[in-house]
């Protein structure tokens, strides 16, 4: 019989690519009135209806400016959707077979701590040198591993299409597109996460009943030298683009934890654990010219 995986955020940009390629699943895939991660009795009452054996929580308030317009708020959007919910989640599911999906902004990314993080590095316990999203995040990360739950983070999730929503690389496409591309930062550390391999490494951890902390994720570039590479691969000239600095521009646009200098995220333990290699980041957006990737049309 075929596990029953509960997807929350199955229709965005992440999610969406796990529904549609795991078969191997019968995938519960609700809409927001059906389970509402803002509704403890609309999480509690699906819970008890569908008892799922595994729970994946793609859902997340990902607007890191707004967020910070929040910040402090524990009463606001983001603190509800990426910690309440999370808590209503796991108060209503008994089992620990419930899969987070996180971020590298859990960590500081500072010159002081500085990544690329592997699964054994500590988040912070306090918010000073972190985005209120990134806070929000860490602190629902805790509560899953607090009940023996599996936290997977990404960083920068990429794909070749998707009509909902631009990702790091089809974002900065369409506004050379549309002629509004501003310098990008040559000096920012990043990695990337290859969409195809996160589907896979879910995949594999629910098959194999893995529990713990995951990265998916590729070594690191910074911005500039991503989308320099992806206008070479389709065929467009990369001397288009400019350099900027980050230091340079926190210093009259801070605060400093804003845009984190030293990002990225480690795979190493992941690709042990999991029997999986994943690709670089010039092999990812090789990789995703082969789908289809290119400069949208703007009419």
């Amino acid at each position: 019989m075929k596990e029953k995986v509960l997807v929350i955020g199955g229709t965005g940009l992440v999610g969406s690519h796990f529904v549609e390629k795991s078969y191997d699943f019968k995938i519960l895939a609700p809409s927001t009135s059906e389970l509402n991660l803002q509704n403890e009795q609309s999480i509690a009452n699906y819970l008890q209806e569908h008892n799922p054996d595994w729970i994946i929580n793609f859902a997340a308030y990902t607007d890191v400016n707004g967020a910070e317009n929040q910040r402090g708020d524990e009463s606001g959007l983001c603190w509800q959707i990426n910690v309440d919910g999370v808590s209503s989640l796991l108060k209503n599911y008994k089992s620990n077979n419930f899969i987070q999906i996180s971020t590298d902004m859990v960590f500081e990314g500072s010159k002081e701590n500085p990544g690329p993080y592997d699964e054994n590095s500590k988040p912070p316990e306090n918010y000073d040198n972190l985005t209120w999203y990134g806070w929000s995040k860490n602190r629902g990360e805790k509560l899953v591993l607090d009940r023996g739950g599996t936290v997977v983070r990404i960083i920068y999730p990429v794909r070749a299409n998707f009509a909902g929503k631009l990702d790091y690389i089809r974002g900065p496409l369409f506004k050379i597109a549309s002629g509004k591309m501003h310098p990008l930062f040559s000096d920012q550390q990043i990695s990337i996460t290859y969409i195809n391999e996160l589907t896979q490494a879910l995949k594999t951890i629910i098959a194999g009943d893995h529990h713990g902390i995951f990265h998916v994720s590729s070594d690191t570039t910074n911005p500039f030298d991503l989308i320099s590479k992806v206008l070479s691969e389709i065929g467009e000239d990369p001397q288009q683009l400019k350099p900027s600095s980050v230091v340079e521009f926190l210093k009259t646009q801070g605060p400093a934890y804003r845009y984190p200098l030293y990002g990225g995220l480690k795979s190493k333990q992941t690709e042990e654990i999991l029997d999986l290699h994943f690709s670089t980041w010039q092999t990812v957006v090789e990789n995703l010219v082969g789908e289809g990737l290119k400069l949208p049309v703007i009419n």
